[in-house]
């Protein structure tokens, strides 16, 4: 958007006229001089004395969180490090909570290969327990025989895309991924990206955004919210 004039700047911000001139007067004399009170001293983009007759081009920036640079010291095995070093064991990290991996800086686009590359250097090396449970441990063994009764998994019902497709709100959101459907209703608000990612899937098939990213294991986390097979 492009506006003529401190006047027509200040409208359009909501700012008082005389406090955003004052601002950008004092920039314009930190930019001559090379450095403001701060230590700044890089001024790109000053401004013409004449503000009355200045073309401003303006938009509005919604801030995020874009990536992490610092964090916990880790070696090439994702071991973590203490100060002096050395490895403190049975600790590991991957991801963005490590700091240093890159040097002093990083290439656009390497946040998510580096959680998959150390998270896989570190995920190999450390013993995972079996998630397999005995049948002695889910129930009691029967009063009549002495023998485990096996407790029968819940059937899945089949759901048809029509109706998959009348689930597609914030408050009620299922999506289909590789076949299944989940009600991720009360997952999207916890979703680490945020949850218009999902209420975007909503009422869809969405395999392809899910495989893009994540892998097809990770959806053991979400049994409890599955609901049915997509037919």
């Amino acid at each position: 958007l492009s506006l003529d004039g401190i006047d027509a700047l200040a409208g359009w911000m909501g700012q008082d006229v005389d406090t955003l001139k004052n601002t950008l007067v004092q920039y314009h004399a930190d930019a001559i001089k090379g450095q403001d009170e701060w230590g700044k001293t890089s001024f790109q983009g000053d401004f013409d004395e004449d503000l009355d007759q200045e073309v401003f081009f303006v938009g509005i920036v919604t801030p995020v969180l874009h990536y992490c640079m610092g964090g916990i010291t880790i070696d090439k095995d994702g071991n973590v490090l203490d100060e002096n070093g050395l490895p403190i064991g049975g600790l590991h990290a991957a991801g963005e909570v490590t700091g240093g991996v890159h040097g002093d800086n990083r290439l656009g686009g390497n946040s998510l290969l580096e959680c998959t590359v150390y998270g896989t250097i570190v995920g190999k090396k450390i013993p995972i327990q079996s998630k397999s449970i005995s049948a002695t441990q889910i129930v009691p063994p029967s009063l009549s025989n002495g023998l485990p009764i096996e407790e029968e998994p819940p059937q899945l019902r089949d759901i048809p895309m029509d109706e998959l497709t009348k689930h597609n709100s914030e408050s009620d959101c299922w999506v289909a991924i590789h076949g299944k459907v989940y009600d991720l209703t009360d997952f999207a608000e916890s979703h680490p990206p945020g949850a218009e990612s999902i209420y975007r899937l909503g009422g869809t098939d969405g395999t392809e955004a899910f495989q893009s990213i994540h892998n097809e294991g990770m959806l053991e986390d979400f049994e409890d919210d599955l609901i049915g097979v997509l037919v």
